[in-house]
């Protein structure tokens, strides 16, 4: 029988690098300009020195009496909590004003400042604006001299067009942008004078942080604000590297600024910047951003907001018609399928109306995000600092789009590639934006599949640094470099291989030959599972083995990333251009199987099943060719093996298996049994406990439950061939469940951390036995996905699934794998439905001690009449 492979290797440590914390993009957006003065202290090293890039219509650059006390206090805490206090004081006392907040901070952390109050300047004008700036900043050093002396030769004007020439490449800076700045613009042109500075601004490379002030003391209404905060927001958010923070409710009390004090001279309220006038196109950014854009001060009021507005109208979103997306969220399509794209409503029903579809498309086709200047060496030298997107409107019609209107974004050739998409309508007469998604179309299966769902995407140098909360490196869906664009294909696969470089890729492979084209000789099954061309400081993966066959020749097709788009090309072209005929040719390491673990599905042994054991017949005779010598074998057991109890009242399903069916798991080789499930309390906690203490004196393993809350959650070892120590986690995740609290359930999150932490401590392979899902449905739901990735993010290895009666997809999270059910082992009473009688079992190979690989398949087996498993044949297993 043809059996299932998929290899992976588990245990691989990812480690994150100082560069990971750099290249994110930390933005910041307040009403008051003196917000970016609390943020900056609480934030940013204090003793580095730094370039504060200051776009605004003002100075701000008055000076603090007796600053150097200021700067003191910041220093002298014991903590960063203590400093976040004493900022907390100084604000609602109004220490620190819009006008006079970086002069502080001078001369560390902002060692200079460049003042940019408008697009172009004269000579002239520059200096006067000079001149005044200084006599700001200085203005108290006679009668308070300060410890730095004069800030004079520390700050220069210059006009917008000036400032690109006179920055120095590399120069470490913070950028702050006064939306007052574009105040007198006229609206029309707004969109393109925020745009220039934008651009700017992300296209410094050394970029520490971004702070935005509304200013709406200093904006003529709050449409205009609205306006100017709309394109700030959206701004950030097409920069996929940015931290944003933004805080609408953060005040700063006692405002004194010149215009403050006119207003409340004529008994008139000072403005302030009010998201509850927010516009509809503010509204709906915001709800569709809600995970990106981080809010901490008054979180109930935000809150508040908006569930209020999500109240005024349903909320929208996209999917791919009649299919689901996979763990890692993205939808994916293989090309050969046809499929539409769809906008929801939530709840459904409602009319949609203007319905606007949008793609966001890489701004640059290659950036550099590890290089501090332009001039440094690299694959992508003078590229881009950071990817960013850029809308594209699609088609201003209809709630569904068909994927062929997608085509222009794909692979010419191919029609493969990554888009990310959303949508705006109008609906009861409010707009809605839905959030981004991610789709990917591919070709082939395996590998080739995983590497060119990636086309499209941008070469991003240094790309395994890159972090989006879970999501590492690629993962991110950002771009990728040479060696990482292939890392991602193979961790598709299942194989946690860490983010590195080509040099360091050899060390998760094994040599082929070392040899020119032409005399290497390599398999079918190499290249469906990752045949790979080193060339030194460069990689490349075949996708196509042409004429002659098995030899690989410069005719051959290969696959890389370099420079720009993933593409195919032929190996001759790569060694024309690289001219040099020699390369090494790797492939991934063919799995060496030998079963540590064996894990079945649902196995119930009352009813019909029991009385067969009860009769002397083994329910497990079909499949013990599978189970015999195995170190370790685990069950769903879904039945009491108790004659203790009253049956729940008003459930429908209580399952009591008699007491010798513990020899028939014993007989079976079964060595552990999971209990966390809707049936283990069928006939109440004495039932429970009863059926944990004959299970144990069978020797029998009882994982997912216990005599008391604390024991259900306790992890249980087993030891390898080679006496690696392997975990067991079991948890089960229904709605609406009515649990014993001796099961172990996955919504207490805390002690299911505390028990993975508790696992990964003596072993070093972990596998959770989820009992979730739907009951007879072979569909994934976005519960199953969630908890899934949430397992693995927390450090477990491998996830299997049960309850759901039905056979349930494959997946990879992070290289890791989740089976989401293994459907069913041993159950009767559906003897005509082909879902209920199909199963597989996971056999899994931890790998030899040292080298942190492991293997896993999946052997299906099918149930007869009276709900006993028999291997499957091929057929039976294709249908999977």
């Amino acid at each position: 029988m043809t059996l299932r492979w998929i290899a992976l290797v588990l245990g691989v440590a990812l480690t994150r690098s100082a560069f990971a914390a750099s290249s994110a993009v930390p933005i910041y957006l307040e009403d008051s300009h003196a917000g970016s003065f609390y943020w900056l202290a609480e934030n940013l090293d204090l003793e580095e020195e730094l370039t504060l890039i200051h776009f605004d219509a003002h100075s701000d650059a008055s000076a603090v009496f007796d600053s150097d006390e200021i700067r003191r206090r910041l220093r002298r805490v014991a903590s960063t909590e203590e400093r976040r206090q004493l900022l907390d004081q100084w604000r609602q006392a109004g220490t620190i004003q819009c006008f006079n907040w970086i002069e502080p901070l001078m001369p560390a952390p902002i060692s200079n400042l460049i003042w940019v109050p408008g697009r172009k300047l004269s000579k002239g004008g520059a200096a006067a604006l000079q001149e005044k700036a200084v006599e700001y900043f200085d203005g108290h050093l006679e009668a308070a001299p300060r410890s730095a002396g004069s800030f004079a030769k520390r700050c220069r004007v210059l006009g917008f067009d000036d400032l690109a020439a006179n920055l120095k490449d590399g120069t470490p800076v913070v950028i702050t942008v006064d939306l007052d700045y574009f105040a007198e613009v006229e609206p029309g042109e707004q969109a393109a004078a925020f745009e220039r500075v934008w651009r700017f601004v992300t296209g410094c490379r050394n970029l520490r942080a971004v702070t935005f002030a509304v200013s709406r003391l200093y904006l003529p209404n709050d449409e205009r604000a609205n306006t100017l905060v709309q394109l700030a927001l959206a701004a950030s958010l097409s920069l996929p590297t940015a931290r944003i923070q933004f805080e609408p409710f953060a005040r700063v009390e006692n405002d004194r600024s010149l215009r403050a004090l006119e207003l409340r001279a004529q008994n008139r309220d000072v403005p302030v910047f009010n998201l509850a006038n927010a516009s509809e196109e503010l509204r709906a950014l915001l709800l569709a951003n809600r995970e990106r854009v981080a809010v901490q001060t008054d979180v109930p009021a935000w809150e508040q907001l908006l569930g209020q507005w999500e109240s005024e109208a349903p909320g929208i979103r996209l999917a791919v018609k009649d299919r689901d997306p996979s763990t890692d969220k993205i939808w994916r399509v293989a090309v050969s399928e046809p499929a539409e794209l769809e906008v929801r409503a939530e709840p459904r029903g409602a009319e949609l109306a203007r319905v606007e579809w949008i793609a966001l498309i890489p701004e640059h086709v290659r950036c550099n995000l590890t290089a501090e200047r332009g001039d440094e060496i690299g694959f992508a030298g003078g590229a881009p600092p950071r990817p960013r997107w850029r809308e594209q409107v699609i088609a201003r019609e209809g709630s569904v789009l068909s994927i062929g209107a997608l085509r222009n974004f794909f692979d010419r050739k191919s029609g493969s590639g990554a888009i990310r998409l959303k949508a705006r309508a109008e609906i009861d007469h409010h707009l809605r934006e839905t959030p981004v998604i991610e789709l990917r179309r591919f070709s082939g299966e395996g590998f080739r599949a995983a590497l060119t769902e990636q086309f499209g995407l941008p070469y991003l140098f240094g790309s395994g640094e890159m972090r989006d909360g879970g999501n590492t490196g690629p993962e991110t869906g950002w771009g990728a470099d040479c060696a990482n664009f292939l890392i991602y294909a193979l961790r598709r696969q299942g194989r946690p291989i860490p983010w590195c470089n080509p040099r360091q890729l050899r060390d998760y492979l094994e040599p082929v030959q070392n040899n020119e084209a032409g005399a290497a000789r390599f398999s079918d099954e190499d290249v469906s599972t990752g045949l790979i061309v080193h060339f030194g400081n460069h990689v490349a993966a075949v996708v196509e083995d042409r004429p002659p066959f098995g030899t690989l020749d410069r005719h051959d097709l290969v696959v890389h990333q370099l420079e720009g788009t993933p593409e195919i090309v032929s190996l001759g072209y790569l060694l024309t251009k690289r001219n040099n005929p020699r390369f090494d040719l790797l492939r991934v390491a063919p799995a060496q199987h030998q079963a540590d673990l064996i894990v079945g599905g649902d196995v119930m042994l009352g009813r019909t099943v029991g009385e067969e054991i009860l009769a002397g017949t083994d329910p497990f005779a079909g499949i013990r060719r599978y189970l015999e010598g195995k170190p370790w074998t685990l069950v769903n057991l879904e039945c009491v093996v108790s004659d203790r109890g009253t049956a729940a009242t008003g459930k429908q399903y209580c399952f009591r298996a008699p007491l010798q069916a513990t020899n028939a798991l014993v007989s079976a080789g079964i060595s552990a049994v999971s209990l966390a499930n809707n049936h283990s309390a069928d006939f109440g906690s004495e039932a429970l406990i009863d059926s944990i203490a004959r299970l144990k004196a069978s020797d029998i393993t009882v994982v997912g439950a216990g005599e008391t809350s604390e024991l259900a959650y306790v992890p249980q070892f087993f030891t390898a061939r080679d006496g690696q120590k392997g975990a067991l986690i079991a948890l089960t995740d229904l709605e609406d469940e009515q649990r014993d609290a001796g099961v172990a359930t996955a919504s207490e999150r805390d002690r299911v951390a505390r028990a993975i932490a508790e696992a990964r401590s003596t072993a070093g392979f972990i596998l959770c036995l989820m009992h979730w899902g739907d009951e007879n449905s072979s569909r994934v739901t976005e519960r199953q996905r969630e908890l899934a990735r949430w397992l693995i993010d927390h450090g477990v290895d491998a996830v299997a699934g049960c309850h759901s009666h039905s056979v349930q997809p494959l997946d990879f999270y992070h290289g890791r794998p989740i089976i989401y059910s293994l459907g069913n082992l041993v159950f009767d009473g559906a003897p005509g439905l082909r879902s209920w009688n199909r199963g597989e079992l996971l056999e899994v190979d931890i790998g030899r001690r040292g080298t942190g690989g492991a293997s896993i398949r999946l052997l299906p087996v099918r149930l007869d009449t009276r709900g006993f498993p028999h291997g499957a044949d091929d057929e039976i297993r294709a249908a999977r």
